[in-house]
């Protein structure tokens, strides 16, 4: 059984910073994920449990975190998803000019013959929520210092 890896890049017109804001609070995925209802963190942070406009709930454990290479990597221990060893990532780094390239990966095994429709899901719903951090953060005002 091979691994399966996914991953969705996008460019956004903020600074690194400002994305990793929003991107990098491991609870915050409910603000800019529509589909995820909420989101709880227990056992000090590491561990969430996000609830799904469905009812349905996952629960993932943060494995690493880096506040200055603005990553983290976190592994799914409940879901939905017939797949085993999922790890997955979420990073931002400057891009260049004030913009900068935040992207969502996983990697994942699965039994199922299904494989390809799990990682075609799976890169639409990193690609649907990346669109919309995107879409909020470029619409927001810059945030400047005092005058």
């Amino acid at each position: 059984m091979k691994a399966i890896d996914v991953s969705v890049s996008i460019n956004i017109a903020c600074p690194a910073e400002q994305v990793w804001l929003l991107l990098g609070g491991f609870d915050l995925l409910p603000r800019w994920v529509d589909s995820i209802a909420s989101s709880r963190l227990d056992d000090g942070g590491r561990l969430r449990y996000l609830e799904m406009a469905d009812g349905v709930v996952i629960i993932e454990r943060l494995l690493e975190f880096s506040e200055s290479e603005r990553h983290y990597s976190y592994a799914l221990l409940e879901g939905p998803l017939p797949v085993s060893d999922y790890l997955g990532r979420v990073s931002v780094r400057d891009d260049g000019e004030g913009r900068s390239l935040a992207t969502w990966s996983s990697r994942f095994r699965s039994e199922k013959a299904n494989e390809v429709e799990i990682a075609t899901d799976l890169e639409s719903f990193y690609r649907t929520g990346l669109e919309r951090l995107k879409a909020m953060l470029e619409a927001q005002q810059p945030v400047t210092g005092a005058s």
